[in-house]
């Protein structure tokens, strides 16, 4: 297969959605001028107001009337950081589309590089080199890129980077739906089913020091498991090229639906004295390894891990690393391996032992 040839003529449209960032705008439109202002391709700056309580749709009405490349679409309330994306991808006129957050979260005199990799056949996708962003949000990350891979088959270094480059014609071709911060995956997911190379490009990432992130707020995340739910879902229904079997839906679906069992039983049985989740959390685990494999078995340890830690020990909704974080993960890796190993015994047999019974 020939390697995609980067595209020599085009127009780039610049997309932003911002909500709350009027301390982050003025600066994130001087930065990104001063690398494209000079650029004959560079065509527009969509900036997408989703619904901000401050001065952030002033500030950009006024910067639009001061430059002609600087669009501006706004929603008259807040909908999501998906829904934003979706807005200024689908107003975008650029053959290319960078988009990326108000937060400067890589340095911007990268972008020519960037964009010497984009090709009309391929999405180029920045991947974090550094964190900077603390442990808990580390784990977050971590967790659901591992979560991509396992649930989506997408296998990619940082899936929710805020920078990405696709060709126009992929944002039609596509079926964008998220309204919240799955938009990152869905993005991908949907380059990649119309036949997309994803290319990831190394990039030091900077953390916010303007402004607020929502991204690790319960609501966000339940969020993200609900549209990854409902992506699955649709491409589960639907026929077409690289769309996901029903029967892959059914073994990680259970997986997630045996740990949810598990988590009622253990906020039911928390009344008596002595109990420990792990009780009902390691049979769950050991169950799914051995019906449905090491996949979901997997999921489930670490979607039990991370219920555990998220919803039932103090403080609620915060990741704390604590003694029994680490006991659970040394029980219930290991109980997945258990259970893939008592699959492939129990398949072994059946498939051996099991013919010559019957011909007896």
């Amino acid at each position: 297969m020939s390697r995609p040839q980067a595209v020599t003529a085009y127009t780039l449209s610049v997309v932003i959605p911002l909500y709350n960032e009027e301390e982050s705008l003025p600066l994130l439109v001087t930065a990104l001028f001063e690398v494209l202002n000079d650029q004959p391709d560079f065509c527009e700056l969509i900036l997408v107001n989703d619904g901000s309580r401050d001065r952030t749709l002033a500030i950009a009405t006024d910067l639009a009337a001061r430059e002609p490349r600087i669009r501006v679409v706004s929603h008259p309330h807040n909908r999501g950081l998906g829904a934003a994306i979706r807005t200024g991808l689908e107003s975008a006129t650029g053959t290319l589309i960078l988009y990326t957050d108000a937060d400067l979260p890589f340095d911007f005199k990268l972008i020519p590089q960037l964009l010497a990799a984009a090709s009309t056949h391929q999405l180029v996708m920045g991947s974090r080199l550094n964190r900077g962003e603390g442990a808990r949000r580390w784990v977050l990350t971590k967790g659901y890129n591992l979560l991509c891979w396992l649930l989506l088959g997408v296998r990619v270094r940082d899936i929710n980077f805020a920078c990405k480059i696709m060709p126009r014609a992929a944002v039609a071709g596509g079926r964008l739906q998220a309204e919240g911060s799955f938009i990152d995956a869905e993005i991908v997911l949907e380059c990649r089913r119309q036949g997309l190379a994803l290319v990831e490009f190394p990039l030091t990432y900077y953390p916010r020091t303007l402004g607020q992130s929502t991204l690790s707020r319960p609501s966000v995340i339940f969020g993200i498991v609900r549209e990854a739910a409902l992506y699955i879902s649709r491409t589960a229904a639907s026929a077409g090229q690289g769309q996901l079997p029903v029967h892959h839906l059914w073994r990680y679906g259970s997986s997630v639906l045996s740990v949810f069992a598990a988590l009622a039983l253990v906020l039911a049985l928390q009344i008596f004295p002595g109990f420990s989740p792990l009780m009902l959390f390691l049979p769950a685990v050991l169950l799914v390894s051995w019906r449905f494999g090491r996949g979901p078995g997997l999921l489930a340890a670490l979607l039990a891990l991370f219920v555990s830690n998220y919803l039932l020990e103090p403080p609620i909704f915060a990741l704390s690393f604590s003694w029994q974080s680490l006991l659970y993960l040394a029980v219930l890796l290991p109980a997945t391996l258990l259970g893939v190993q008592v699959r492939a015994r129990t398949h072994k047999y059946n498939q051996f032992v099991q013919p010559a019974v019957e011909a007896e």
